[in-house]
Formats: structure tokens, sequence, C-alpha cells
């Protein structure tokens, strides 16, 4: 019985553990982003505006590297542009080079 409340409870610690590592700032995702130039995602910038990894992991994104965001996205305000948009909770994704670098 002891075992496995000791199996149990170092479960939920390395639970714990990944969800604090997950959420923290620091993390960089970079994209080719077509031809508008490169995009790089800066998870510090987001989280100094008061978010956490989990508000868009993974309700908006997936954890992998695989979204291939088109423009068909910012006209409807999925991904990126479910808060960069006009009235959104972050800035217009009206200036392309806010995001684009070449």
């Amino acid at each position: 019985m002891k075992l496995n409340a000791t199996i149990i409870a170092i479960i939920i610690t390395l639970a714990f553990i990944g969800a604090a590592v997950a959420s923290m700032p620091g993390h960089q995702a970079k994209f080719a982003g077509g031809g508008m130039g490169g995009v790089t995602f800066d998870g510090t910038t987001h989280a100094q505006a008061g978010l956490s990894c989990t508000e868009c992991h993974t309700a908006i994104f997936q954890m992998a590297r695989t979204a291939k965001i088109t423009m068909a996205d910012h006209n409807n305000g999925t991904f990126c542009f479910s808060c960069h948009q006009e009235g959104g909770r972050a800035f217009s994704a009206t200036n392309c080079i806010r995001c684009h670098t070449q």
C-alpha cells in the first residue's frame, strides 16, 4: 500500500514539475513566414503581458511547432489572430512588420 502511495506521489510531483516547466517564459519559436519574412514567437513578451502558456496551448495551438498560418487565418481570427485583431486582447496584426522580419 505504501509503495502505491509513493508511486502516485511521484507521478503527481512529476506532472506538476512538467506543467511548471511548460509554462515558463523565455521560449522562442521561429517560423518561416512565407513571402513576408520570418516570424519569431517570444514567450517572454507574452508572459510579460500577463499570459500563461496554457491560455493558448492547447486551446488555440498544439504544443508541436506544426502550425501553418495563412492569410485566411489572419482574416478569420484563428491562431494568433484570436487575440491579435481589431478589438482583441492584443495589438491588431495590421502592421505586418511588427511580427514579420526580412
